[in-house]
């Protein structure tokens, strides 16, 4: 009877400790920065959002993109548009939360512009991306979505102030 206790508590240790490799998100980003610029424009061009446990703002005083950007949150949105986005946190890609800062593509090169991204992790590193709006080889999948998705919500929070 021992015998068959062991096996079972064993099993179900076992059970317990698997992990799904297969999934490409990771709940661990504790901010993100995202947002989407281009170079050949007149006026805001560049719109920039932070979200992370608690808020989501808008830096509403940059008008450019710059490399060393850093955010300066000027308006902040309402608690049920926070509720709205804040799962974004648990759709950030392993691929991002685990790389390394990277441009992915040529963003704006062709004046097509390029999205931004800025996480910072549960262990408090920075990560820093630029993407390309365009669709390129060097784009996972769920790079592709993550950038649709952000996308999306960049639209919906445009239309709010």
């Amino acid at each position: 009877m021992k015998l068959y206790y062991t096996i079972f508590v064993f099993s179900i240790f076992l059970l317990l400790s698997c992990s799904n490799d297969d999934d490409q998100t990771i709940n661990n980003g504790e901010s993100l920065i995202f947002g989407t610029f281009a170079g050949e424009c007149f006026g805001d061009c560049f719109d920039v959002f932070r979200i992370n446990g608690t808020t989501l703002e808008e830096d509403q005083v940059v008008d450019f993109f710059i490399e060393n950007y850093s955010f300066k949150g000027s308006f902040t949105f309402s608690e049920e548009q926070y509720s709205m986005y804040k799962n974004i946190l648990n759709e950030i890609p392993r691929e991002l939360i685990n790389g390394s800062d990277k441009t992915y593509g040529c963003p704006d090169c062709a004046d097509q512009g390029g999205f931004y991204f800025e996480i910072t992790t549960s262990e408090g590193k920075t990560k820093k991306y630029i993407v390309d709006t365009d669709n390129t080889d060097d784009q996972s999948a769920v790079i592709v979505t993550f950038k649709n998705r952000i996308s999306e919500i960049i639209k919906a929070l445009s239309t709010v102030n």
